[in-house]
């Protein structure tokens, strides 16, 4: 008789579609195969953030420590659809890990999904010079050295995307300048700058998020979704654009 932990275990294992045998990955066919591979979630100096698949259906749950042990628990949030968002607080080491459990529908036990550990400088805050998106476009080691970022549900992981999306950043086309400027606004913070911006950063994450964004591209949006996305825009420019100031 299978304990309730194994019994999840294979729910689970099930709704992923192989079978989970003391920590390998083995197919239904009972031929291993390569770790399975798990969306993760992402740690930024502002916020650690995991977009929930389609895929097992449940209760998601991301929780946040710091890293290494002994650890400190920093908060978790839990949801059924969307993205799951808490708060990167300052540390002494800026060092952390974010967890993502799922409650797979029809199980009553959370199952580890993906971890991910990440040092970000900045973290919670800082009164570092603030760089306009001209800087980071013409400064790849200092911009490399702050990368991954997420744009969305986008990741720039190098400086070749970094530079296009800096490139893309006419206005006429507000979600590509909406783009440019929260990359910015989001190395700054990295860098050590305030994070009195961390609430315009989350809306405008929001924001790609909701029109799909990929990437520089041609991208059809509502006139209020135009007008969101440059009022946005707007003041990730004047934080960028204000030295090191420790407001906004």
């Amino acid at each position: 008789m299978p304990s309730k932990g194994e019994y999840c275990m294979r729910r689970l294992a099930l709704a992923l579609g192989t079978l989970l045998v003391a920590g390998s990955v083995m197919s239904m066919t009972g031929e291993a195969s390569a770790t399975l591979l798990h969306v993760k979630p992402v740690i930024t100096a502002t916020e650690a953030t995991f977009t929930i698949p389609s895929s097992p259906t449940g209760v998601w749950q991301l929780g946040l420590t710091t890293y290494p042990p002994p650890v400190t628990h920093l908060g978790k949030v839990q949801g059924t659809s969307g993205t799951l968002t808490l708060p990167v607080p300052h540390t002494a080491t800026c060092s952390f890990q974010a967890d993502v459990k799922v409650e797979v529908t029809g199980t009553s036990t959370f199952v580890m999904y993906s971890s991910a550990k990440a040092v970000v400088p900045g973290c919670g805050g800082g009164t570092g010079t603030r760089f306009t998106p001209g800087y980071w476009k013409n400064h790849e080691a200092a911009t490399t050295a702050l990368l991954p970022q997420t744009l969305g549900g986008y990741t720039v992981s190098t400086f070749a995307q970094a530079t296009a999306i800096f490139d893309a950043m006419n206005c006429s086309d507000a979600v590509n300048c909406l783009a440019g400027h929260l990359l910015a606004a989001q190395l700054d913070v990295a860098n050590g700058s305030s994070t009195c911006i961390a609430g315009t950063i989350s809306d405008a994450n929001a924001f790609l998020t909701s029109v799909g964004y990929a990437g520089p591209a041609s991208y059809s949006i509502s006139s209020s979704q135009r007008a969101t996305a440059l009022s946005l825009e707007v003041t990730l420019d004047n934080y960028t654009n204000d030295s090191n100031s420790p407001t906004c």
